[in-house]
């Protein structure tokens, strides 16, 4: 089916105002345009969208499908213009990223400068806190998008789902037990465990995921609140941590940790996801910032 958008946008004039007549204000067409191009649409159709057999405007089943149709496509021709013309501009608009500590290190700075290759002149700043903060940023305005690690959307955010990111019990791969292919959990818990503070957003994610699958907590020996410094702790072989998958990325070519086999099974996976407040966004480049993030992000080979 080959339709032109203007065509699509005086079908969607005359249902919004139910009538030919005043709808020709809205596209700026005569009333008998408008009647010719919505017979060339329906022909293309194959249907009749409109009812014409009651005075009362009316649509008919294939109609009210086509108006959802024409609706989608507009919208996303609109959305594509406004990038465009924003990416020709020399005054664009800056894309302001939020993330989790976690993700904000060990993901983002490889995607970002992915994104920054392709579009040159395109300013993009990210913001690294912790979740609850992200999420006050976001209802804020302070940031446009952002991603964390989560199993659930706060209600008055939309959040997509990237993809599922595995909570990995860790270990120096100098340690013992990282000579052995599988860990029963009572094994685990004589190994100190090196945990995350108590109300750090990753910390409270570990201890759900404990809650969930019933996991004895291994003997807790200390708390550090970086991440990135329980993972040095247990590269000294100070003991156990739980990681997400995402930051072993280098421990695991250079085999200097090891993650550890659970015989009854580990913790649950959770959730990479891309946030943002339930808003209509005006700056146009967060839509292009946005299908990079997913493309990027969703379903990336661990």
């Amino acid at each position: 089916m080959d339709v032109t958008t203007d065509y699509l946008r005086t079908f969607i004039a005359v249902c919004e105002w139910k009538s030919f007549s005043l709808a020709t204000a809205r596209v700026h067409k005569s009333q008998a345009a408008i009647s010719t191009q919505i017979a060339k649409l329906e022909e293309q159709a194959g249907s009749k969208l409109i009812d014409r057999s009651h005075r009362q405007f009316r649509l008919t089943k294939e109609g009210e499908l086509f108006l959802n149709f024409a609706r989608d496509v507009v919208a996303k021709t609109d959305g594509a213009q406004r990038s465009l013309a924003a990416l020709k501009s020399r005054n664009l608009e800056e894309v302001r990223l939020g993330a989790t500590r976690s993700v904000g290190i060990y993901l983002l700075p490889e995607v970002i400068g992915s994104i920054a290759k392709s579009f040159p002149r395109l300013k993009m700043t990210v913001t690294s806190q912790s979740r609850p903060t992200i999420y006050q940023f976001l209802q804020q305005g302070s940031v446009h998008l952002a991603v964390v690690l989560a199993d659930t959307v706060p209600r008055g955010f939309f959040g997509m789902p990237l993809r599922s990111e595995p909570l990995c019990f860790v270990i120096s791969s100098k340690h013992p037990l990282a000579d052995k292919k599988v860990v029963s959990r009572e094994e685990l818990q004589t190994v100190a465990f090196i945990s995350g503070m108590k109300g750090n957003g990753f910390s409270d994610l570990v201890d759900d995921g404990f809650e969930k699958r019933h996991f004895p907590r291994p003997k807790e020996s200390m708390s550090i609140s970086n991440l990135r410094a329980r993972r040095e702790a247990v590269r000294a072989g100070l003991g156990v941590t739980v990681l997400p998958h995402f930051a072993l990325k280098d421990d695991i070519s250079t085999k200097t940790l090891k993650i550890l086999t659970i015989k009854e099974g580990g913790l649950p996976d959770t959730q990479l996801m891309l946030v943002q407040a339930h808003r209509q966004m005006s700056n146009p480049n967060v839509n292009l910032v946005r299908k990079a993030l997913v493309e990027k992000l969703a379903g990336e080979g661990r």
